[in-house]
């Protein structure tokens, strides 16, 4: 029996989702989520060497990881699209990787021209229409080396390695993928996550990724006002969205009245994502009503785990 444990880091908060894999049936485990005395939408730039802040994330892993008793070759971190630069670029992939990293690095280079290469990239095809046979639009997701080795020097004192760091976002539609596949042929949907001062809109259409944007908001007092205006101008402006199918949202906290927004809009029907959809679930889980209320606050962790334990 193999266990993949997906972290996300959110907020104040560290989600933890376990997968079982027995005999080929993939089983959510469980859920648990634990508060800390950190920020994870600050930039982790300026905490890389502050032994303090690492020893209070890695603690928390390892008592999770300790109190579950968990034996784990290695685990799955999900970070919030916060600390990551990210962009959309028509690229001509005719002429090899090679050719397409000297166009991302040379437009990373506008945006930071003193530092362009110490971020790390990573590319998601958008599979656009484009008028060129060897081009698409691709979605590139840039993360600072230091960001990244701030990650590596807390699980590295937890001494469990990592098989992949993923954006929270993208894990999350990893876990909707996973649950929803039965609803996703032939359909255009909308993936809205909703987090700390951002929202993230995530748009596919017949199971391929088409679009990616986000909104900020300085206040939880205008944060529907704004979700509003931007779902409005989505769909006015940014993306071709017809007869969109469905919206569905995951995030830390979702309020009443926010679905209530959206769904006023009359756009598409809205529903909260729930990651256990689709997969077999522990019994302790299946008796834990208030959890299961709440279970798309684990969208990304469960993407995560997902990935790891496949």
């Amino acid at each position: 029996m193999n266990t993949g444990l997906g972290i996300a880091f959110s907020g104040s908060n560290i989600f933890f989702s376990e997968v079982i894999q027995d005999n080929g049936i993939l089983k959510l485990n469980n859920l648990e989520n634990v508060n800390v005395n950190f920020d994870f939408e600050d930039s982790y730039l300026r905490h890389k060497s502050n032994q303090k802040d690492l020893t209070n994330i890695a603690s928390e892993i390892q008592n999770y990881v300790s109190k579950r008793d968990l034996v784990l070759r290695e685990a799955a971190l999900a970070i919030g699209t916060s600390q990551a630069f990210m962009l959309t670029l028509p690229i001509d992939y005719s002429e090899g990787r090679q050719s397409m990293n000297t166009k991302i690095y040379w437009e990373l280079s506008n945006y930071f021209p003193d530092n362009y290469n110490e971020y790390v990239i990573n590319t998601y095809r958008l599979n656009s229409v484009m008028p060129c046979k060897d081009s698409d639009e691709f979605l590139i997701i840039a993360v600072h080396k230091n960001t990244l080795e701030f990650i590596k020097r807390v699980f590295k004192q937890c001494g469990i390695n990592l098989k992949l760091i993923d954006i929270d976002h993208f894990s999350a539609e990893y876990a909707f993928r996973a649950g929803y596949s039965d609803q996703m042929d032939n359909k255009k949907i909308l993936l809205v996550g909703l987090k700390n001062k951002r929202v993230d809109y995530g748009f596919i259409q017949n199971n391929k990724y088409k679009s990616y944007m986000y909104s900020t908001y300085s206040s939880n007092i205008d944060f529907n006002l704004s979700i509003v205006k931007k779902l409005t101008s989505v769909f006015e402006k940014k993306m071709s969205l017809p007869g969109l199918d469905a919206i569905y949202i995951y995030g830390q906290d979702i309020q009443q009245n926010t679905v209530e927004a959206i769904r006023k809009l009359d756009m598409a029907p809205v529903e909260i994502m729930d990651p256990t959809n689709g997969l077999d679930s522990a019994e302790l889980l299946l008796k834990n009503d208030q959890l299961r209320k709440t279970a798309y606050k684990y969208s990304s962790s469960t993407g995560a785990a997902l990935r790891c334990i496949q």
